[in-house]
């Protein structure tokens, strides 16, 4: 039987911190003006897709980050 790895819990809390308090420094920047903003090739949740096809376990990794990060927003 293959060993198991355990999912990263900490690693995923710290990432999500680190995330927030990037994206929060950033609004509280001036805002930049997107005149010039490239158009994304596909919508994110076609990109999803084709990563859940291709890595299943990187989407699961994501997923948690997000409902990391959704927890943290909640209880501030």
């Amino acid at each position: 039987m293959a060993k198991l790895v355990p999912f990263p819990t900490r690693r995923v809390t710290r990432f999500a911190e680190r995330l927030l308090v990037l994206s929060a420094s950033r609004e509280r920047l001036s805002k930049p003006a997107w005149a010039n903003r490239p158009v994304p090739s596909e919508p994110l949740g076609n990109m999803l897709q084709r990563l859940a096809l291709q890595r299943p376990v990187a989407v699961l990794l994501l997923e948690n980050i997000v409902a990391e990060m959704l927890a943290m927003i909640d209880r501030a």
